[in-house]
């Protein structure tokens, strides 16, 4: 249940997204949205499905840093769980950015270890604008397991994208013991012309369950 309507959460977000980036044209077109703006942004919108299905709810940012003004890790819970969001903008989507993912979620085990649940929910939550480096090339690829159907259109766009010799969901699993049991990604992003998708800009998600 709970994993349902955190699924047509994300499906409602990239709406979201679109919505807010006309708001602020051309901010979040030249700079994407912070950490914050994010994973807040996303927070609250589980919420909202959470009490559009007669769930009652609260969201609270995480303590997993020193007192911050701008927090970017959240928890969202109700009568059915807790969903803990962990949101990151992978600036190079390098070794640096991919390993403090996976430190963030080696935290987030210590600090809340006496409070996760078995029916709780662990959202990865990351966007990222891909550049000409290998390595965000072989972002999608190491976050999915594999290259999307539609290859051609990032073509189009100007950007080939690479096969990752390591993938996000097989070092969680081996690190963790944690297995994902959703993984998506979306280009929320239209250009304002001719409604085409902006593939440069990528937000990645993935589901974890047995924390």
């Amino acid at each position: 249940m709970l994993l349902d309507i955190l699924t047509q959460s994300v499906n409602e977000f990239q709406v979201d997204c679109l919505k807010l980036c006309e708001k602020h044209y051309p901010t979040i077109h030249n700079q994407g949205m912070s950490e914050h703006h994010l994973g807040l942004a996303f927070a609250r919108r589980l919420a909202r499905t959470l009490t559009e299905f007669g769930h009652q709810c609260e969201y609270a940012p995480l303590d997993l840093f020193p007192v911050h003004e701008n927090p970017h890790h959240f928890r969202v819970s109700c009568d059915k769980g807790t969903v803990w969001i962990l949101t990151h903008h992978m600036i190079s989507a390098g070794k640096t950015c991919r390993e403090k993912l996976l430190q963030d979620i080696s935290l987030w085990k210590q600090e809340y270890a006496y409070a996760i649940q078995p029916n709780d929910l662990l959202l990865l939550l990351t966007d990222h604008w891909i550049s000409r480096s290998q390595k965000s090339r072989e972002l999608l690829h190491w976050w999915t397991g594999r290259l999307p159907d539609e290859i051609n259109d990032y073509h189009t766009q100007g950007i080939t994208l690479y096969e990752s010799d390591s993938q996000l969901m097989q070092t969680v699993d081996n690190t963790f013991n944690i297995s994902p049991c959703y993984v998506k990604f979306g280009h929320p992003l239209k250009r304002s012309k001719n409604q085409q998708l902006v593939r440069k800009y990528i937000q990645l998600y993935a589901v974890l369950q047995g924390a």
